[in-house]
């Protein structure tokens, strides 16, 4: 074997994908690195490897096992690369779809004998499934790549996979229109079949590559959004908000599109924690940013500013329309029906409102909100104050 380049080829193949089942099944245990997406890559990389096994047995016999199980098995790799993305990214998952794509493939598969005289026929149907399965891989990663990232990173970063999926489509063209070269495509063991390997081993370690690459973007991401969440209420946190409110105010600068800040505090939360205990008060905070969640527009920006006080970022909001708005959110504070060990607990909250205008800096706004909150609480709680 040594002697022999294409079969050379064939080893490098199959340590490829033996490392890589091995790197990825280290990302499960003990790493725990996104473990329910990296044991379905790990699984893909085996199936790759246990296909290519079966592929260097084929003789001029007829076999199941060497022709149409190993291509299927190949492409149940390709399919797991799939689920594997799909985990990452929290897509909705596309078994049904993948595994009706098996199907058919066997279907057709199923209809020649599985030997060297119908490999070119064998070829082009596995050719076909895998293009499909390549080109859908790449709509998931598009799908989850275009709310992060700009249009040219996005294409970038999906690109690739696509042209993966094109290879596969051309190589069932080529069979298709020049079935004589199906020896080239075939076999694995003859000089004709070297640039076909050089593919095989440039697309496990291409396909590697992205999607060890894709899961750190997606753990960096991940680690992004938790320093930037409280842990309490899955809301934004401080530090969010000083991005989003300088990037609504340059938004101000630039074009003159108005925003206003709603600062609401929870009324006698002090007395509930020590009436209930600091368990009641956590739901309280719960409930709470759970129901202002619910009544927020998708571009309106809720976080939670600090104990029992919440920030409301409006976008596009004048001042007639937040003092609504904080009606509004008072409203539904005030129907919530929470009870505590039977006890129940009555949610108000006192808010403050301020508006952009020509004279505010955006430092000013978040203390002209508490001083009209603070305005609020002094004239009896549960009311509306605006600093404007």
């Amino acid at each position: 074997m040594i002697e022999n380049s294409s079969l050379i080829l064939v080893q490098v193949i199959c340590l490829l994908s033996f490392a890589a089942t091995i790197a990825w099944t280290v990302m499960v245990t003990p790493m725990r690195v996104a473990p329910s997406a990296s044991w379905r890559f790990a699984l893909a990389n085996f199936s790759i490897l246990i296909g290519m096994l079966l592929y260097t047995q084929r003789t001029f016999e007829p076999s199941y096992l060497h022709w149409l199980i190993a291509d299927n098995i190949i492409l149940v790799g390709f399919c797991l690369l799939r689920w594997g993305a799909q985990r990452l990214y929290h897509l909705n998952s596309s078994y049904q779809f993948d595994i009706g794509v098996l199907l058919v493939t066997c279907g057709f598969m199923l209809m020649v004998q599985p030997q060297a005289e119908n490999a070119s026929y064998l070829m082009i149907i596995l050719s076909l499934a895998a293009s499909v399965l390549f080109f859908m891989l790449a709509k998931d990663h598009y799908t989850a790549f275009k709310a992060n990232f700009t249009a040219f990173a996005t294409y970038w970063l999906v690109v690739p996979i696509f042209l993966i999926g094109l290879l596969f489509f051309i190589r069932s063209v080529i069979l298709i229109i020049y079935p004589e070269k199906v020896a080239t495509y075939a076999a694995f063991n003859t000089e004709q079949s070297i640039p076909v390997l050089w593919t095989y081993i440039v697309l496990i370690l291409v396909v590697n590559i992205l999607i060890i690459g894709n899961t750190i973007n997606r753990l960096v991401v991940k680690i992004m959004t938790l320093a930037n969440k409280d842990p309490l209420t899955d809301l934004w946190n401080r530090n969010a908000l000083q991005k989003k409110l300088t990037a609504e105010h340059d938004r101000w600068l630039r074009d003159k599109v108005m925003y206003s800040v709603v600062l609401i505090d929870i009324d006698h939360f002090k007395q509930i924690n020590d009436t209930h205990g600091h368990t009641a008060g956590d739901e309280v905070l719960k409930l709470t940013a759970k129901r202002l969640s619910k009544v927020t527009r998708k571009i309106d920006f809720l976080c939670r500013f600090g104990g029992e006080e919440f920030v409301l970022i409006l976008p596009n909001t004048t001042e007639q329309q937040v003092l609504c708005v904080a009606d509004k959110l008072q409203q539904t504070l005030a129907e919530i029906d929470f009870k505590w060990q039977g006890t129940p607990i009555q949610i108000q909250a006192s808010i403050g409102c301020v508006t952009i205008t020509e004279s505010l800096a955006v430092d000013s706004l978040l203390q002209l909100a508490d001083k009209a909150m603070y305005e609020a609480k002094a004239s009896g709680r549960n009311c509306i104050k605006s600093a404007n």
